[in-house]
């Protein structure tokens, strides 16, 4: 039978998470306490064992590297476990190197199997129109004595399985629970002329008809083409990146109760929460850091996207504005014969 948990351990000025990673250590002048949120309930929860675990969904080092993704059985139909194994065969290999001379699964990193449950559901932070996913994988050795929980959003806009690779091979080894988070942003889109978006199972669902579509975006009827969450939500997501960061911890430990009920409940005053990302992941959990409340215990932020006179963050097109003004100065330097060539239009 498990032991009793362990209670809150002090806070820890620093901690050797990730290897040449900034760190912010939790802390304020007096412990405070929030009125606890509504637990967001998982909507969905697989199992992942033998050939299918948690951490390379069975792909294992080779697999990862091999430069064809893995193949559905029928193509026009692939299942939601074909989806996921080729969501997490594409994030890892969007932040890792894993090429034979970078040294990935021998000096350093794991890919170790890590048999587990995953919870996933969509939700929606106050004022936002749009849901975003949030996930959390569980390891069947998840530590009940040291509860932990290491909460990694999604680095750019990548799917809510985007940062896989920097918290997972850390945290499921050690029998910690991951929280991940694809911060309102993803690869979610609706075919606006087929009427067809994407399920929380990673499915297509119709409109109008799938009641767990992860975005349905608000158009005028007749609309046409292809629209993206992050772009075409109408929210913006970029200033509530902390918030969606606070809720996927949040859902972690409603996840956790749900795993293990005897051993609930499951809170941030027992329970140790990491926040760690990169880029503009490492911005979020920035971010997720500056909010109120004793919740958060350190935050590990490798090469953090942030704009500092912001109030909140900047909307995705103001970014990409300022990128479109910027570029002409960056091509000045260059010699003409390097200059991109768009060639002669007859009129």
């Amino acid at each position: 039978m498990p032991g009793p948990a362990m209670p809150r351990q002090p806070r820890l000025p620093f901690l050797p998470l990730l290897l040449g990673a900034g760190l912010l250590a939790g802390c304020s002048s007096a412990p405070q306490r929030e009125t606890p949120a509504a637990m967001i309930e998982p909507q969905r929860v697989t199992e992942h064992r033998g050939s299918d675990d948690l951490l390379t969904a069975g792909l294992a080092l080779d697999g990862l590297r091999a430069m064809a993704p893995p193949a559905f059985a029928d193509a026009a139909n692939p299942t939601a476990a074909e989806l996921r194994r080729r969501a997490i065969w594409s994030n890892w290999r969007g932040i890792a190197d894993l090429s034979p001379s970078g040294g990935y699964g021998t000096v350093y990193g794991s890919v170790a199997t890590v048999p587990g449950r995953e919870y996933s559901a969509l939700a929606t932070v106050p004022g936002a129109t749009q849901p975003h996913r949030v996930l959390v994988q569980v390891p069947d050795a998840f530590d009940q004595k040291q509860r932990c929980v290491v909460v990694a959003p999604a680095s750019g806009s990548r799917g809510v399985y985007g940062a896989i690779a920097v918290a997972g091979p850390w945290a499921l080894p050690k029998g910690c629970a991951v929280a991940y988070t694809d911060k309102g942003a993803g690869s979610d889109y609706v075919d606006l002329d087929a009427g067809v978006g994407v399920r929380l199972d990673g499915t297509p669902g119709r409109i109008g008809e799938a009641t767990d579509l992860a975005f349905v975006p608000q158009v005028p009827a007749g609309a046409k083409g292809v629209a993206f969450k992050h772009a075409h939500s109408q929210d913006n997501p970029e200033a509530d990146w902390g918030r969606h960061v606070k809720q996927a911890a949040q859902f972690a430990l409603s996840a956790l109760a749900s795993a293990y009920p005897q051993a609930a409940p499951f809170t941030f005053e027992n329970t140790r929460v990491i926040a760690v990302g990169i880029s503009n992941g490492g911005g979020a959990v920035l971010r997720a850091a500056e909010l109120e409340g004793d919740w958060l215990d350190a935050v590990v932020a490798g090469e953090p996207n942030v704009f500092v006179d912001a109030h909140g963050g900047r909307p995705l097109y103001d970014f990409g504005t300022e990128a479109a003004l910027l570029m002409p100065c960056v091509l000045l330097p260059l010699p003409a014969d390097r200059l991109p060539q768009r060639p002669l239009r007859r009129q």
